[in-house]
């Protein structure tokens, strides 16, 4: 297997020291690879076809030897050693520098390769084996490049010019040089390319590093038996790229197929999660696939999801985390795979002496906040060779994609859960409190969540509210700000992680030396008119990685919620506070307008009796007038004055049975029902929880009311129940006059009537107080009806705790 190119341990120039140089020209692509059979990474040939290529390639090369303190030789030929030197300079080379202290030489093809009058191969590698050796003394090594074109005069050394690329290729590796070979295509035939190629294990062409799969290493070249073992040689090249390109073509599509099934919109995730194991168990060739959780601090192994039935291997399993072949990828923390148990030493383990699994191949799952996994495929058949880099790497592709969803559906599932517990109307601020500080614990894997008090001005920080037990963290304790975490809230950004505290400046702190506090995530609540507060969540273990994204998103989430919840309280206070002194005004009003009105009643009652016989018609009536109009006014104010004392002076809530407070309030209204003819009938009704004195008014009011408003035929009122969910729903359903829809919000209004005294008496105040009264019992209230076809009034009412309705 090809392996990545390196430096050697003795730090001789090679193939990797060019590439960098070639890697600053950013049109350079192309593997970095070893050719098979060949240790000499340091002879690279250049086809070029033009001097932009050229130099594209050159100058980076020379350079950089420069800049590594190399000797750089350049042989110039086809272009003029002004032109090199000006493209040098461009490059931003000291070039005169170079030049002067002999880091840089420029040689022609007559001082070099044609030096002693014509070119033979023995005395040009004699002239680079003696300059390697002169550099030695005070350079990093030689880094040498010509320009091949010398070549073509009367008579071309076509023949020795191959040879000595083939010596070159001897000296180079155990000599601390490298050396380019720079070839024009437009000049050489193709039969000299050619065999460039076959002489140089890697080609710099179109600005690609191309590994050579075509090169014949000089002895071969060479050798008496050069035809036979090209042949070969390209014959196995053939078949090389033609497995090569079936392997790549099994490779595509693996992957399409992975593409398809983890894109596939109407799988669920263990559908998906099965199609997974079935497409890994044909691509490793391996019999079944497996997902486990697992906890290398506790070496804890609990088998989740399996592929098939297996003898050992099903859901729930657990074993020690050591006594499996997860630890080759735990370790690690990435894919790693078992092919030899014996040779690599797990054949004293569970699975291998028991469950006879032979080979493994295991990825390590991360998840964020959550228990992390392992997902694998095993044999029982142990495998010839080892899992080849494209294994690992489609292992590795299959698991980021498991990642994603178990940390994609974990997300869903805290925020589907914040939802239920936010839209929860049965749990009060403090039980939905606690409930969000679990669920944020969970999330982020810490200890304790907490809600407290600032004030940067004054340096406090006051507890108000937390979810656990701990010795300092407690509701009440105080501490100043700045020795908490919390005051980074105020330094910034609102909110806030810590997973080194030393490292965060708080070494000497309060919340670390004495709190034990090593792990932090808050946020800063700002509110109106009130102190703000801190939303935090704490641990006493040490975390290894930061907060991210996602996990600061949830916070937000859940300090939204917080935030809306104390603003709901904040107005709950202040309309409470409102509603106290309106009902205190309405109070005192209707109160101190009672002794005027008595004195008013009391001398009309007066003018009546003494006077009464000297009044005339028209004085009678208006003396009537004034009487009706004070019992009116009395009947107002003691309207008013019971509508303000529904929350001051109602009695606590208890069970009460329904069916006897609606006969009660039969029995009250037992001589309207028989001169009216009413007939008011009931279904079994349930027990509730309320003022019974309250209640009983709600139903004397909507009964009354049926009656007054019944039209010409005698009243007809029915009364039911039905539950929903943790309360009731009564309705009053009658076949009077009805209301019209645009009406049937002004009957709820204090005073508001909707017919005049003439057609029906009546304060105007009876349903907004039993509105007031069904509030207060944490209700609603509504009407539906149409004119001419009778009313249904519908009121809720908390379902006692002791009923057994359902």
């Amino acid at each position: 297997m090809s392996q990545p190119m390196q430096d050697t341990a003795d730090d001789v120039l090679g193939l990797e020291t060019g590439l960098k140089a070639l890697r600053a020209s950013p049109e350079f692509t192309g593997p970095v690879e070893a050719v098979a059979g060949h240790d000499s990474y340091d002879h690279l040939a250049l086809i070029y076809e033009s001097q932009a290529e050229q130099f594209a390639t050159a100058i980076p090369y020379i350079k950089h030897g420069l800049e590594r303190g190399e000797r750089c030789v350049y042989i110039a030929d086809e272009n003029g050693t002004d032109e090199i030197l000006a493209a040098l300079r461009d490059a931003g080379v000291d070039v005169d520098t170079a030049l002067e202290s002999g880091a840089l030489t420029m040689y022609t093809a007559q001082e070099s390769y044609l030096r002693n009058g014509r070119f033979e191969p023995d005395d040009m590698i004699a002239f680079i084996s003696d300059t390697i050796e002169e550099a030695a003394a005070d350079y990093e090594g030689l880094r040498i490049t010509g320009e091949m074109s010398w070549v073509f005069g009367d008579d071309p050394p076509l023949e020795k010019l191959i040879e000595y690329e083939g010596k070159l290729n001897r000296l180079l590796p155990d000599a601390n040089g490298i050396a380019l070979c720079q070839y024009n295509r437009e000049r050489f035939s193709p039969e000299i390319i050619r065999d460039v190629i076959k002489t140089h294990p890697h080609l710099i062409y179109d600005n690609t590093v191309c590994q050579n799969f075509y090169y014949t290493p000089p002895e071969e070249f060479f050798g008496p038996d050069q035809p036979d073992r090209e042949i070969d040689r390209m014959m196995g090249t053939l078949l090389d790229r033609t497995e090569a390109r079936v392997e790549l073509q099994e490779r595509r599509q693996h992957l399409q197929r992975q593409n398809e099934i983890t894109g596939d919109p109407d799988r669920s995730f263990e559908e998906k999660l099965h199609d997974l194991f079935e497409l890994g168990c044909e691509r490793f060739d391996l019999e079944l696939g497996a997902m486990a959780r697992v906890d290398v601090d506790d070496n804890w192994f609990e088998v989740e999801y399996v592929s098939d039935d297996h003898e050992h291997f099903e859901p729930g399993i657990e074993l020690p985390l050591s006594e499996t072949y997860c630890t080759a990828a735990t370790e690690i923390e990435a894919a790693g795979y078992v092919s030899d148990p014996q040779a690599e030493g797990y054949d004293d383990i569970t699975v291998y002496e028991e469950y006879g699994i032979r080979a493994y191949l295991g990825t390590h799952i991360e998840i964020e906040g959550g228990d992390n996994r392992t997902f694998f495929f095993v044999s029982s058949e142990q495998r010839d060779e080892e899992f080849t880099d494209d294994e690992l790497t489609f292992h590795r592709l299959l698991g980021q994609w498991l990642k994603y969803q178990l940390e994609h559906e974990r997300r869903e599932h805290h925020e589907r859960t914040l939802y239920e517990i936010a839209s929860d109307p049965d749990r009060s601020f403090d039980e939905k409190l606690q409930t969000m500080f679990d669920l944020g614990c969970d999330r982020f894997d810490l200890d304790l969540g907490g809600l407290a008090r600032v004030d940067p001005a004054t340096d406090s920080f006051e507890v108000e509210a937390t979810n656990g037990d701990h010795e300092y963290l407690t509701p009440g304790a105080e501490a100043p700000l700045s020795e908490t975490y919390c005051r980074l809230t105020f330094d910034g950004d609102t909110s806030a992680g810590v997973t080194d505290p030393e490292w965060a400046g708080f070494g000497n702190t309060l919340a670390y030396e004495e709190f034990g506090v090593e792990t932090y995530l808050g946020t800063r609540i700002e509110l109106e008119n009130e102190p703000d507060r801190t939303f935090f969540f704490v641990s006493s273990d040490s975390r290894d990685r930061g907060f991210s994204d996602a996990e600061r998103t949830f916070l937000h989430l859940l300090s939204q919620w917080v935030v809306y919840e104390l603003e709901r309280k904040q107005r709950e206070r202040a309309l409470e506070e409102s509603n106290e002194r309106l009902e205190q005004f309405a109070y005192a009003a209707s109160h101190d307008l009672q002794e005027p009105l008595r004195m008013v009643t009391s001398y009309l009652q007066l003018l009546e009796t003494r006077y009464g016989d000297a009044f005339d018609e028209d004085g009678e009536e208006f003396l009537a007038f004034a009487v009706d109009g004070a019992e009116r006014m009395r009947e107002m104010i003691d309207g008013l004055l019971a509508y303000s004392r529904i929350e001051t002076q109602g009695d606590p809530f208890e069970p009460m049975d329904l069916n006897d407070v609606v006969e009660d309030v039969l029995a009250d209204l037992q001589v309207r029902i028989d001169e009216s003819d009413a007939e008011i009938t009931t279904a079994e009704l349930p027990r509730v929880e309320g003022d019974a004195s309250q209640v009983r008014q709600v139903f004397q009011n909507l009964f009354s009311n049926a009656i007054t408003y019944s039209g010409d035929e005698p009243p007809r009122v029915h009364v039911d129940a039905k539950r929903r969910g943790r309360e009731w729903v009564i309705s009053v359903e009658d076949d009077g006059i009805g209301i019209d829809p645009d009406d049937q919000d002004r009957v709820f209004t204090v005073f508001d009537r909707l017919h005049s005294r003439e057609e029906y008496d009546g304060t105007g105040i009876g349903l907004a107080l039993c509105e007031r009264i069904v509030e207060r019992h944490g209700g609603d209230i509504w009407v539906e009806s149409e004119p001419g076809e009778g009313a249904t009034f519908s009121f809720t009412l908390p379902a006692s705790r002791m009923s057994t309705e359902t």
